[in-house]
């Protein structure tokens, strides 16, 4: 038996039809694959250029030292394009990568786009708008559209792959110690005046005293309270602003202060009575009709701040007050040109210029300006505010303000109440002056950068110099307080040279030596400024904080501490800024 099997063409043609079918499916799926190794592969290199991007756009930050956080961002932002345009993704040089319109832009052929998120690491990386300083984390997201080698084949035009990397800013805590001694104003243009009632006359008399001593004798007192006063080497306790210390100005035996309020009975020359309790109106007090008294030419009832800024007070408009002599500037710092009552019971109203009239505000007016002419204070104020925000935006920073005279402050709301004018002026009443310590905190959202912005322009000068106290308490702020994984460092500003011992030792250096050792033992650095208002102290200044002798028992601060801290002698007040700028410099090298 046989058996004969016939082909038919239909099954033949069903045979070959699957077969190219196959291979075309083969093929067509080669050729995903194929195109699918090419978006990861430019992901890949895309990648690559995102993460070269952001740690660049991060190390501009941190570098930048720019006061201006919109700035600064924008030139981390500039950075990031830069370097993302020297890499390239499958053979395309991104050259021409531009910064995308929004995030959601997608990228032709061959082309490369940049788009940036910045993120507050304090605030679970919430995204902030350009120019807040708490940006301090630069996402990039990076876009690549690739050209597939066969999208004509494959009917796809392009595919786009994206990319986000992010870069930023080191961790430092950071505690501020800022100095609030009395003779941080020694700079400060005053003008000493005798307020007299001329009964023949029938107004008051405004007679700038005289010098009872120093260089020359008999020269008028004007100028700065440093030239005036002629103080010892660690400054003068006299202050331009409340509180005033006037009784200061002459200690008993000590003609190096030639200066005589009148109100201070110990005083050689003083003429107690002369200032008088006020009789109408509010503190410090109007002019007593007869209880002029006579005094001698270096008494005075007044010490006042030269708003202008000059050595002889010549007048100035200041937020639209006006203050064109020095009468008015006695009446507006007194509180007599507040209304009509007040004008004219303090016969204010007799004895300054007739185009003067009072208005709510002139004596607020004047404690604004006369803060402003605040010096050394005022300056080192600004300066201390500007390495705040260089800081802040140059570093994820945790801050702590440390601020110290006798003693070093203890809580956000320390104050020292004393007497405005003088212990023995009670008319002028009292007054409480901060003396602020603002702790370091490591919750996230606490960075304090606001808070001492907002509280390190009201402090006043007062009292002693307790370098000591403020070193160890910053000491113990940084070893309660600091974050894990900060860096920590300690800035320490002041004018002089530990006059207050306590709580290490009751020395004055040694105590401030003893705190020195505290940071060493802990590994944090102390960065040291110290201002030196005349060459006089440069000498005991250099002693106490220099970074070449670490001897615990007679180096300077700064050594003793070791571990990088640096010593900066600043002999021009208009170096406070450059110097503040440059530690900044350093401690953004030491957390990197």
């Amino acid at each position: 038996m046989s058996c004969n099997f016939t082909r038919t063409s239909s099954g033949q043609t069903t045979a070959i039809l699957g077969l190219l079918i196959s291979v075309f499916c083969l093929l067509t799926l080669g050729l995903f694959t194929f195109e699918i190794n090419r978006v990861e592969l430019a992901r890949q290199q895309l990648k690559a250029a995102c993460d070269a991007a952001g740690l660049a756009a991060a190390a501009t930050l941190a570098s930048s030292d720019n006061l201006n956080p919109t700035a600064s961002q924008q030139t981390a932002m500039q950075t990031a394009l830069t370097t993302f345009q020297q890499n390239s993704v499958l053979g395309v040089p991104l050259t021409n990568a531009s910064i995308a319109s929004s995030s959601t832009q997608v990228p032709l052929a061959n082309q490369g786009l940049l788009s940036f998120q910045l993120l507050n690491p304090n605030n679970n990386n919430q995204v902030v708008s350009l120019g807040d300083p708490n940006g301090k984390v630069i996402l990039v997201t990076g876009t690549f559209g690739v050209n597939p080698a066969f999208g004509k084949f494959l009917s796809i035009s392009s595919i786009p792959v994206s990319w986000q990397a992010s870069g930023g800013v080191p961790s430092m805590d950071l505690v501020l110690c800022f100095d609030l001694s009395a003779s941080i104003d020694d700079m400060t243009p005053v003008t000493f005046v005798r307020r007299q009632w001329n009964a023949a006359q029938g107004k008051t008399n405004y007679i700038v005293a005289s010098t009872a001593a120093g260089s020359p004798a008999g020269a008028l007192a004007q100028g700065t309270i440093l030239n005036i006063l002629g103080p010892p080497v660690i400054g003068s306790p006299v202050d331009g602003m409340y509180p005033q210390q006037l009784s200061s100005s002459n200690y008993p035996g000590d003609n190096k202060y030639p200066m005589n309020f009148s109100e201070d009975s110990g005083g050689t020359g003083a003429a107690p009575g002369l200032r008088g309790t006020p009789n109408a109106g509010s503190p410090p007090g109007n002019c007593q009709p007869g209880r002029a008294g006579t005094g001698g030419a270096s008494t005075y009832t007044d010490l006042v701040v030269n708003i202008d800024g000059n050595s002889q007070f010549g007048g100035t408009v200041f937020n639209g007050y006006n203050f064109p002599d020095l009468s008015t500037l006695v009446e507006a710092a007194r509180g007599n040109l507040e209304n009509n009552n007040v004008f004219t019971s303090s016969k204010a109203s007799l004895s300054v210029p007739t185009n003067i009239r009072p208005i709510a505000g002139y004596q607020a007016a004047y404690f604004q300006a006369a803060a402003q002419n605040v010096h050394p204070l005022y300056d080192a104020q600004v300066a201390a505010a500007n390495f705040l925000t260089i800081m802040n935006t140059d570093a994820n920073s945790h801050f702590c303000l440390v601020s110290f005279n006798d003693n070093a402050g203890t809580s956000a709301t320390d104050n020292s109440t004393t007497d405005n004018i003088d212990y023995n002026y009670t008319a002028g009443g009292t007054g409480s002056f901060p003396s602020p310590m603002i702790a370091l905190s490591s919750a996230a959202s606490t960075t304090n950068y606001s808070a001492i912005q907002t509280i390190l322009p009201t402090t006043r000068a007062y009292g002693g110099t307790n370098i000591g106290d403020a070193l160890n308490t910053a000491v113990t702020q940084l070893k309660t307080n600091s974050r894990q994984w900060a860096k920590q460092a300690i800035v320490l500003f002041t004018d002089g040279e530990p006059t207050v011992g306590g709580p290490l030792d009751n020395d004055p250096a040694t105590n401030a030596r003893k705190a020195a050792v505290l940071a060493q033992k802990s590994s944090i650095p102390i960065y040291t400024i110290g201002l030196a208002q005349t060459a006089a102290i440069i000498p005991s200044e250099t002693a106490i904080l220099n970074d070449t002798n670490s001897n615990p028992n007679t180096g300077g601060i700064a050594a003793i501490a070791g571990n990088g801290g640096k010593f900066f002698l600043v002999t021009k007040v208009q170096n406070l800024q450059l110097t503040f700028e440059n530690i900044a410099r350093q401690l953004v090298q030491l957390v990197h």
